[in-house]
């Protein structure tokens, strides 16, 4: 099959103020297009608060519409997208349809675009079916370089998914192509002992795929049923296949207990250190009801040591045999809540006091440090050691914290966010804030927290965001006015649906969905977007109105989303390659609505917008995806450099998408692709002056792109969709009469006035 090949060009559109008008929503716009390198204007259309009659019209100045995924997609369309990479320059896509030389009938036909000079090429990203014909998962990296999948070789998928033995990962370079000599084997085959009765699941790994941690449900040959480390010998070390949930002599911590990654159900969010030597599991689903309060913290270190995180400091850290880690049942239980990326802080939850200052008996929030021992500053990953443990959230008032759970930890593990009950802050800081009129903690309410390690000020570095709703009118047990009457639920952000992000490597930003009016602006009763910057502590809102179109977000009775957040898992997941909500500086948010925050989004379903930090002000939003399509956009991701936005919609955005299938979209900044080379044809008279030409401000708007070669025609051309060309021909219809009215009153005026009729 010939690889699909997609390349554009640009279609511009410059949005310019309506003079003489101060109605919201009033607009004039000021279509242009790029012929050749010159600019030919095709008219002005003004609005009054109705829907713009193009699609791309509503991009904010200086992005630009590229088509990334084929134009020919089998007759499918494109589903998800999988990955975005930091750069921008490559996408992970999942279609259904066999296109740009996949193999037909494959299992979850994926496919990477790649942003060329010319245009986005696109080819298959799956090992052909007579290497793994029955693939389980798949993985890519952070740069989406790589990509890994765990499945059963064989003849055919239903030989190998009934029959196999062997279940194996295999891992490809996106730089090569996806051929058989593209792939090779990653680490040591699993065997089981029954064909076909286990299914193997691929848990995640560390970037660079040199350790992946797979599951079984059935013993095998490598051993009892449980979670196993594959370190497949990068650098020159050998491959190994071993138990992650042992001590240190390599037996089970307990018989009784399964082995859990991270909290074991739940939260795992950087349970796998990126140089994959730092595992962190927990004891979890004992199956002998006489053992009490079972679950603890534990990680596995470099494959050859084990270390009990939450225990108390004079205890011992090694499980060298089992009965040492037999203290683990006599306390309270905890949960793992996350950890940095390097693996050096790991914060978890528990209501056993295991510090002196811990004196309540209520759920507190601890964070440990893990590093090589004072005379030992250059160690290897098993020599490491718990070399400190913190009381995250303290209350210097002698109350109880009441830690409800955590939201996210930074990655460098700096800065974590959770919920308390409690009053956390020092009577100094209470004080500042009352006196700034802002809002304070209330014990007894969901009370949103930061905790900042590096910070001196406060109470152990804490400062707080603002209460959360539980209910109507509430904020767990307390009365709350800000919750109003049709509020949900904000301890779903506790909850693998959370919608709940950082940015940064310090975590400085936080977004997150809330019905909570956190800010005066906010006066409806639906979820709202808002950004926390915890460096100099402000909130603002980001689902407002395009211009404070929709009374600035509050006129709706739809919810503000972001998406759905990971709680850990897979490498994309840990990096959050499929659903970024914000760029890594936080200036950039994109989420999703079905409010019409844009007096272009007349679809009356959820579109695209995005936030941008402005110097002064709330920020600003635009609407990015069409607005008019027939079906909801659902799938954004924004890049780490805010740069790109890519989507899936059924709309076309371009004059040469037309199937009305679902595609990859890239709102770009700055972007566009240079129009083809034409022959110069010959002219006479007026043809010989050529295009108009523009001032340069005319020359940053946003744009749609468009293959070069293919016809310049307008989106309500023949191309376009049956609707948009009625729509287009109803136009043009009431333009004509629009002219014949006002000829007839001028003609009436010139009668008037003496002058002389045409």
């Amino acid at each position: 099959m010939r690889k699909a090949t997609d390349m554009t060009n640009s279609w511009h559109h410059t949005e310019v103020p309506h003079r003489g008008s101060e109605v919201r929503g009033v607009r004039g716009m000021l279509r242009r297009r790029v012929v050749g390198g010159g600019l030919a204007v095709l008219g002005l259309v003004v609005m009054a608060g109705a829907a713009l009659p193009g699609a791309a019209w509503a991009l904010p100045e200086g992005r630009v519409y590229e088509l990334v995924s084929p134009v020919y997609k089998g007759g499918f369309g494109v589903q998800d997208i999988e990955g975005v990479a930091p750069d921008g320059e490559s996408v992970a896509f999942y279609s259904p349809g066999a296109f740009a030389g996949a193999p037909s009938g494959a299992f979850k036909p994926d496919y990477l675009a790649r942003r060329e000079a010319s245009g986005w090429t696109t080819s298959p990203l799956m090992p052909p079916a007579d290497l793994l014909p029955d693939v389980t998962n798949f993985d890519l990296s952070p740069s989406l370089e790589s990509a890994v999948v765990l499945g059963k070789p064989g003849a055919n998928s239903e030989s190998a998914s009934l029959a196999g033995s062997t279940d194996e990962f295999m891992l490809h370079s996106t730089a090569l192509p996806d051929t058989n000599a593209g792939w090779e084997i990653a680490g040591e085959p699993f065997e089981q002992q029954v064909p076909g009765t286990a299914t193997l699941l691929y848990f995640g790994g560390s970037p660079d795929f040199c350790h992946l941690l797979l599951q079984t449900p059935e013993a095998s040959e490598a051993g009892p049923a449980g979670i196993y480390e594959s370190d497949r010998g990068c650098g020159g070390q050998s491959t190994s296949l071993q138990l992650v949930g042992v001590n240190d002599e390599g037996q089970p911590i307990s018989a009784l207990c399964r082995i859990g990654i991270g909290a074991g159900i739940g939260n795992a969010f950087d349970a796998i250190s990126d140089d994959g030597e730092e595992v962190f599991f927990s004891t979890a689903g004992c199956e002998n009801s006489t053992v009490e309060n079972p679950q603890q913290v534990f990680v596995r270190l470099g494959g050859a040591r084990t270390l009990e995180i939450s225990k108390l400091p004079s205890e011992s850290d090694s499980c060298a045999e089992v009965s040492s880690c037999k203290k683990a049942s006599e306390r309270a239980p905890a949960e793992f809540a996350g950890a940095s990326r390097d693996g050096s802080s790991v914060y978890f939850t528990t209501a056993a006091p295991l510090i002196g200052e811990d004196t309540d008996t209520g759920n507190d929030l601890y964070l440990a440090k893990i590093g090589c021992p004072e005379d030992e500053p250059e160690c290897e990953a098993a020599a490491r050691e718990v070399r400190s443990l913190v009381q995250v959230s303290h209350d210097p008032n002698g109350g109880e914290a009441a830690v409800q759970g955590v939201l996210r930890v930074a990655p460098n593990g700096s800065r974590v966010y959770f919920v308390a009950g409690g009053d956390l802050l020092a009577a100094g800081a209470r004080q500042t804030l009352e006196g700034e009129g802002r809002a304070v903690p209330r014990v007894g309410a969901e009370n949103l927290y930061v905790y900042d390690d590096s910070a001196q000020a406060g109470a152990g570095g804490v400062a707080f965001i603002g209460d959360l709703c539980s209910g109507h009118e509430r904020s767990g047990t307390v009365e709350d006015r800000r919750c109003p009457s049709s509020t949900g639920n904000d301890m779903r952000l506790l909850t693998p649906e959370c919608e709940v992000q950082t940015a940064g490597e310090d975590g400085r930003f936080l977004v997150f969905a809330s019905f909570a009016q956190l800010l005066s602006g906010d006066t409806d009763a639906t979820a709202d977007v808002y950004r926390y910057d915890a460096v100099t502590g402000k909130l603002d809102r980001v689902s407002l109105g395009e211009r404070g179109y929709d009374a600035n977000g509050n006129a709706g009775s739809f919810d503000a989303q972001i998406a759905s957040c990971h709680r850990g898992g897979s490498v994309r997941n840990q990096y959050e390659l499929d659903n970024r909500a914000i760029s890594e500086d936080g200036s950039r948010i994109v989420f999703r609505t079905s409010a019409p925050l844009s007096p272009a989004a007349s679809n009356g379903l959820t579109n695209v917008y995005e936030w941008h930090e402005t110097p002064d002000g709330e920020g600003e939003v635009s609407l990015i995806s069409g607005g008019s399509g027939d079906e909801p956009v659902e799938d954004v991701v924004i890049s780490p450099t805010g740069s790109d936005i890519f989507f899936v919609t059924a709309q076309g955005l371009v004059p040469q998408d037309s199937d009305g299938t679902g595609d990859v979209y890239d709102a770009r900044l700055d972007g566009g692709f240079p129009p083809a080379g034409t022959a110069r044809q010959a002219c006479s008279g007026d043809a010989c002056q050529g295009p108009l030409t523009s001032p340069a401000p005319l020359l940053v708007p946003g744009s749609v792109a468009q293959a070069p070669g293919e016809n310049l025609a307008s989106p309500t051309g023949s191309a376009a969709p049956k609707k948009q060309r009625k729509a287009h021909g109803k136009r043009s219809q009431n333009k004509k009469r629009k002219r014949k009215a006002r000829r007839a009153r001028a003609r009436g005026k010139r009668i008037a006035s003496g002058g002389r009729g045409r």
